[in-house]
């Protein structure tokens, strides 16, 4: 079989790329030609190892230590990245130095790969090619698997999104789909009023969204799903058959060595190797804390935090300096900080850099942001994990951890304090059935070996799909069927028809998408019902209105309806100023008693058209991402969706 050229192409961070660069190594082992295309530091990590890199973007750490990446992060909304705000610094980034899509086009082109492995950062790149390389054979590759609609967790980019407690998970990436494929039928509108029409690219059609995120059954390929099945095994509503599940991509511990051996940076401590070495000797197990490309706030504040949580833990630590660049010195001169400085002398190395597999299963626990990447590395060192939470898929692994017992995760990085830290260390250390877990997972993950699986499966796929014609076959039935689906609603001015096809046939392909819109239609109806009646009701106040148990204003209260929730009236006091209602729709409590205004204020509006039941709805979906929305988007628009 082979040996092939292929092409990788990826961006992101470090996180993003070491696992790709695993995979290289071994598909280079096993005789294939290599070529990677990325950012800067990437390409540099690649020629570390030999193999050919080519450079087609930005360097992430730019974009990430900009006011848009910062606020993303101190926020812990990926979304933001997107943000409809300008930023002071943004020409700084050198986005519009050159066309990036060219240049990764051209590329490829002159590489002349058999087949090409991408990730999700390059996706607007990859369909770009996919328009002039048709015949190109591509592979998708995740770390995580927050890639493929589930009814267990959502999308990356829908975190944000506040759902209805009833309303099942899957909606988020129905909304996902449709928000991305609203981008998609403005870019085709604004083509055709340029008389570009026939210049659409196929695979960036509205459709493309669709058949991308609910029919992986028809497509030309599987999904590469590179994390161990042992810790997080595939969901029981993906397509078995099109999501392989490889194991971790990681770089043999042996292999790290000799490229330290070699003089190379990437898992080489430098000067400071015999030094950590001698301070893990010279007492107990230290704990490890690093945040690699996340930065919240200042250096100064992250540095505080480690140092505080290690001393609020009494224990000895290994501050890795990462992105942020954490040392003793990022403490600062302040007589504020001196104990922590004190604390330093004897308990804390700082470090610029350390080689996970290496330093990992010398360390009594683990403190890091959650990167996919970094918790399998400290998982399967056997190592519990304390993960601190800012953005992407961090949140959810933060919360698996804590359910499955490997680990704790804290509140998002930005609201963390050293103590709730501190305290979250000393229970990873002690909580023996934390310690046990992470063992005996520890040994299941390493007995996976994902780079050795995927060189494998990547052999026998080309053999069974790709020479036998077979993938030839359904990658023209897939552009048949954009083609036919943009020819047919091209002309729309309204996408409103184009939803309504995709929620008729995801309501075939998933039943409880199909209860949910039923229960939909219901809850309407019964809202007309109640606004016929007068009975009908909405929170217009930004704050939320709170409810009570109770008519009286000193009973308990039971939580607060939000924005945007629409209440049904059950009673009334004599006067009208309190009211007993139910909540049909939105978020908050069952039911309760609220003061419809406060201080001569409404707060709560009884609603006058029956054309406000459902713009209420788009108004609250339109406020949700008015940050990340381009102000031509309308509240019409979100009507749609």
């Amino acid at each position: 079989m082979g040996p092939y050229r292929i092409a990788i192409a990826t961006q992101g961070t470090r996180g993003d790329f070491q696992p790709v660069l695993s995979l290289g190594i071994g598909l280079a082992n096993a005789g294939h030609t290599l070529r990677f295309f990325a950012n800067p530091g990437h390409c540099r990590m690649a020629e570390e190892f030999g193999l050919e890199a080519s450079v087609i973007s930005v360097e992430v750490k730019d974009v990430l230590s900009s006011q848009r990446g910062m606020k993303a992060m101190e926020k812990g909304d990926m979304a933001l990245l997107g943000m409809a705000q300008k930023f002071d610094d943004e020409e700084n980034i050198g986005y519009q130095d050159q066309d990036w899509g060219k240049v990764f086009v051209d590329g490829v082109k002159a590489f002349k790969p058999d087949l090409l492995i991408w990730t999700n950062l390059v996706a607007l790149q990859v369909a770009g090619l996919k328009q002039v390389c048709p015949s190109l054979p591509c592979l998708f590759a995740s770390y995580q698997p927050h890639v493929y609609p589930t009814n267990h967790i959502g999308p990356i980019l829908m975190q944000r999104l506040e759902t209805e407690p009833d309303q099942p998970t899957i909606f988020r990436w129905v909304m996902d789909m449709q928000s991305e494929a609203m981008g998609s039928f403005e870019h085709c509108k604004q083509m055709q009023a340029k008389g570009l029409g026939d210049l659409v690219n196929p695979h960036t059609t509205p459709h493309a969204s669709f058949e991308t995120k609910f029919n992986l059954e028809e497509a030309p390929s599987p999904f590469l799903m590179a994390y161990s099945p042992s810790w997080w095994p595939a969901y029981d509503d993906w397509p078995k058959e099109k999501m392989i599940l490889t194991g971790n991509w990681k770089i043999k511990k042996e292999d790290q060595e000799a490229a330290a051996a070699r003089g190379g940076q990437l898992f080489n401590a430098g000067g400071q190797h015999q030094a950590c070495v001698d301070f893990i000797k010279a007492g107990e197990k230290p704990v490890y804390i690093g945040w690699g490309s996340m930065m919240v706030f200042s250096k100064e504040h992250m540095a505080r935090l480690a140092v505080g949580a290690l001393k609020e833990a009494n224990r000895r630590g290994i501050i890795v300096g990462g992105w942020a660049e954490l040392s003793e010195e990022s403490l600062g001169d302040s007589e504020e900080y001196a104990e922590l400085k004190e604390f330093c002398k004897s308990n804390v190395l700082f470090l610029k850099s350390a080689p996970h597999e290496w330093l990992f299963p010398q360390c009594a626990c683990c403190v890091h942001h959650g990167g996919i990447g970094t918790t399998q590395a400290s998982l399967s060192a056997g190592v519990p994990t304390v993960v601190t939470p800012v953005f992407a898929d961090q949140k959810d692994i933060a919360a698996k951890l804590s359910e499955d017992r490997h680990g704790l995760g804290t509140v998002h990085l930005s609201e963390c304090t050293a103590k709730q830290l501190g305290e979250k260390i000393h229970r990873c250390c002690t909580d023996t059935e934390i310690i046990n877990n992470c063992k005996e997972l520890a040994d299941k993950m390493q007995k996976e070996d994902g780079v050795a699986t995927t060189v494998e499966f990547i052999g026998k796929w080309m053999e069974d799909e790709v020479k036998s014609g077979k993938w030839k076959k359904k990658s023209e039935a897939l552009l048949a069927r954009l083609e036919l689906f943009h020819e047919k609603f091209k002309d729309l001015n309204d996408p409103g028809p184009m939803f309504a096809k995709w929620n008729m046939d995801l309501a075939e392909k998933y039943k409880v998408i199909k209860d949910y819109q039923d229960y939909q239609v219901e809850t309407y109806g019964k809202m007309v019902g109640m606004f016929m009646q007068k009975k009908l009701w909405t929170v217009t106040a930004a704050s939320g209105c709170l409810a009570r148990e109770g008519e009286g204003l000193k009973t308990p209260d039971c939580g607060r309806f939000k924005e945007f929730a629409m209440l049904e009236e059950l009673e009334t006091n004599k006067t009208g100023s309190r009211i007993r209602v139910r909540r049909i729709k939105g978020i908050g409590p069952k039911e309760g008693w609220i003061s419809p205004a406060v201080s001569g204020k409404d707060i709560v509006v009884k609603v006058t058209k029956q054309a406000q039941i459902q713009e209420i709805g788009a108004k609250s979906m339109l406020k949700q991402f008015a940050d990340v929305v381009p102000p031509k988007v309308s509240k019409a628009d979100f009507d749609k969706l």
